[in-house]
């Protein structure tokens, strides 16, 4: 989470105080009071700075971020000082009735929490839900709403309106965020009666001010909506346009080797597909040695290996995800042997391939690969061959679904 949060580009965020918040808290949980401070000095200056009626209501949350931080130092009085202010902010801008929390407070919890694992994402949409009862038009918690209800992990508890009415909403205020009109526009080529030649004009019109801004933050889905539209040729050479624009862009080369992999996951077997794994394993090596804790990075790396005919490379990165696979939550499990499970099943391992599977549907965590290890499970039974059948048939039982 602390690679991730660094590799933001501060000079196009556009949600710096939220930014700058989490980034505080995120140090001081690791033990870097010094690195929490200056960030939280950092946010207060932002509100500071933007001047708005809004900035006292604000600084509700940046100083209770700094009594925390001062109470953990063991500076009680410093501690006690910016407690005190607190309550002076909130019997000046009392939480509005009927809330329990003044929506600066549900907001700023709902921007933090969208960046964790699942079930955290689901509390972020009740946070900026109860937000939004007391502000309906606040553009931030518009926008982190549907941020959130686009993640593909909870996007199927809404229907496609849904996302795409609250990513519409979100884009009118906020019109000038490229993620959120790229976000808006992938959903909404999903609907039936959309002219597909205006979304593919203003996807292109993104692409230009991505690169005329160098905000690279909307580009993923860029190309996936390229990806997506049977485009995968044009993708992959937007991707290696930005790539040598931007040459020293992390993001950039981790998109390329994106574009890299899906090109080989969809051509048929050639010595030209083992030509775009090693491409793509070039790309993926340098991110793991730029972030060496992103599990789906190595999971990708992983899978090119296997591409590439190194499938001794491919089982020793599995087997090193699988070492460290107690200290990560349960979707982060289920994601690694979910995929490990393709990995065996691909290296025609049935039976093992099975296991993992399993292993996903074992954990209580309900995540989008959970519910992909539940469907195998179901057709295993059917076929009715595997020694696993009883066993499997009671793992289904209790996740109240019938072979």
């Amino acid at each position: 989470m602390k690679r991730k949060m660094e590799n933001v580009d501060q000079e196009t965020c556009t949600w710096l105080v939220h930014y700058y918040n989490l980034l505080g808290y995120i140090h001081q949980a690791l033990g870097s009071s010094t690195e929490a401070l200056m960030n939280l000095d950092k946010a207060e200056s932002v509100i500071q700075d933007q001047g708005t009626e809004e900035a006292e209501v604000r600084l509700q949350v940046n100083k209770a971020n700094l009594a925390w931080v001062y109470f953990h130092l063991g500076e009680m009085e410093k501690s006690k000082e910016y407690l005190e202010e607190v309550e002076r902010l909130q019997g000046m801008h009392p939480a509005p009735p009927g809330c329990t929390l003044h929506p600066e407070v549900s907001g700023e919890k709902g921007w933090t929490l969208m960046k964790f694992d699942l079930s955290k994402k689901r509390q972020a949409i009740d946070y900026f839900k109860m937000a939004l009862k007391a502000q309906p038009d606040r553009k931030e918690w518009h926008k982190g709403l549907a941020m959130v209800m686009s993640k593909h992990c909870v996007q199927f508890k809404f229907t496609p309106e849904q996302i795409v009415e609250q990513l519409k909403i979100a884009h009118e205020k906020d019109p000038n965020s490229l993620l959120l009109h790229a976000r808006y526009l992938l959903k909404l080529s999903d609907q039936e009666n959309v002219s597909s030649k205006n979304i593919e004009r203003e996807m292109q019109d993104l692409l230009e001010r991505t690169l005329e801004t160098g905000n690279l933050e909307g580009l993923h889905i860029i190309l996936r909506y390229y990806r997506k539209e049977i485009y995968f040729d044009k993708a992959l050479q937007i991707a290696e346009r930005v790539q040598e624009k931007f040459p020293t862009s992390v993001k950039a080369s981790k998109l390329l080797a994106e574009c890299y992999k899906w090109k080989v996951y969809k051509m048929e077997g050639s010595e030209e597909k083992e030509i775009f794994a090693r491409k793509a394993i070039k790309l993926y090596e340098e991110a793991v040695r730029h972030n060496p804790y992103s599990y789906k990075v190595k999971i990708a790396l992983a899978s090119m290996y296997r591409y590439a005919h190194n499938r001794k490379r491919s089982d020793e990165i599995y087997q090193q995800l699988l070492s460290e696979i107690k200290d990560l939550s349960p979707e982060r499990q289920q994601h690694i042997y979910y995929n490990y499970a393709f990995h065996l099943l691909d290296c025609r391992q049935y039976d093992e391939s099975i296991k993992y599977n399993m292993k996903v549907a074992k954990i209580p965590s309900d995540s989008v690969d959970k519910q992909k290890s539940m469907k195998i499970l179901q057709k295993t039974v059917r076929k009715g061959r595997s020694r696993h059948c009883e066993e499997i048939l009671h793992i289904l039982e209790r996740n109240n679904i019938s072979d």
